[in-house]
């Protein structure tokens, strides 16, 4: 395993470009058997209260080459520098002119709608999947977002980083049945935050009810809980995965829609119509019954 940089080495500087980045290593560095919050980390470093997405930017600057363990403790994320990363990220200044003109081309941010001419906003090429999460340099995950949207991405994104080895199991997916049914599977029947499978679901296309994508693996077999859980002021809902099923091949959606075709009505259909098939007929079997049994 490749040795850490010390902080003041050359080394670190050709890697890590940025000062107050080089800064946040050192803190990390020379607490590497102590893990630490981002308030420590920005006192440490002298940064005033009020530059705390700066401090996050920076702090993410750091990831594609080092390996940095993210947990969580109360409300707050702790910090503990871990090693060289033996999977470096591929870096966007490997995105070529053509790309960049290519995603830029309507000149218009694709989540606030602003534009550089009548809005004054500066524009960048975000990845819509980040290249934490496995995301790729390839045109259809890139997107233009003005410095406000991107910034406010980021931190959204970054809040989740505690997930991040489960989230690279199931968002590159390109079914939204799959990357949901993939991440409760990730969490191993372990509860899973709405909000983190609602990020998932709607990763690679907007989905406009992504729950009915969650209630339709039921079609399937599938079977999961849900939660609500107070956390101060705010009302979390959670869903754990209870059971699956094998995915079926080809196509997710076309083999939910001829599953609700045949419920209860085709028995010849495919497996999981033909056992509600079953169940039907002898629920209905044994309404019978007890009717009979009531006329007596």
């Amino acid at each position: 395993m490749t040795a850490l940089p010390k902080p003041e080495s050359s080394t670190l500087e050709k890697i890590v470009k940025h000062k107050m980045s080089r800064a946040i290593y050192g803190v990390l560095y020379e607490n590497r058997n102590q893990a630490l919050p981002i308030s420590k980390i920005r006192k440490r470093i002298g940064l005033k209260a009020g530059q705390q997405e700066h401090l996050n930017r920076r702090l993410r600057d750091l990831y594609p080459f080092f390996k940095i363990t993210r947990t969580r403790q109360g409300r707050d994320t702790l910090y503990l520098l871990v090693s060289v990363s033996d999977k470096p990220h591929q870096a966007s200044g490997n995105i070529s002119n053509k790309t960049r003109s290519w995603v830029l081309r309507d000149q218009r941010c694709a989540q606030c709608g602003r534009t550089p001419l009548e809005d004054k906003v500066k524009l960048h090429v975000d990845h819509i999947i980040p290249q934490e999460w496995n995301g790729t340099d390839d045109r259809e995950n890139l997107q233009p977002l003005c410095s406000e949207c991107n910034e406010g991405k980021k931190n959204l994104f970054s809040s989740y980083n505690e997930f991040t080895d489960k989230i690279k199991q199931a968002v590159n997916y390109d079914e939204p049945h799959k990357r949901i049914g993939e991440l409760l599977k990730a969490f191993n029947k372990e509860p899973v935050p709405s909000e983190l499978l609602e990020l998932v679901a709607k990763a690679k296309q907007y989905q406009d009810d992504w729950q009915k994508r969650l209630r339709e693996l039921r079609v399937l077999g599938w079977d999961y809980s849900f939660k609500k859980k107070k956390e101060g002021r705010r009302v979390r809902s959670f869903f754990k995965l209870i059971k699956y099923e094998p995915w079926p091949e080809g196509s997710i959606a076309a083999e939910i829609r001829k599953c609700e075709r045949q419920k209860s009505y085709r028995p010849s259909g495919c497996r999981i119509c033909r056992q509600s098939a079953v169940h039907s007929a002898e629920l209905l079997s044994l309404q019978s019954r007890n009717n009979r049994f009531a006329n007596r």
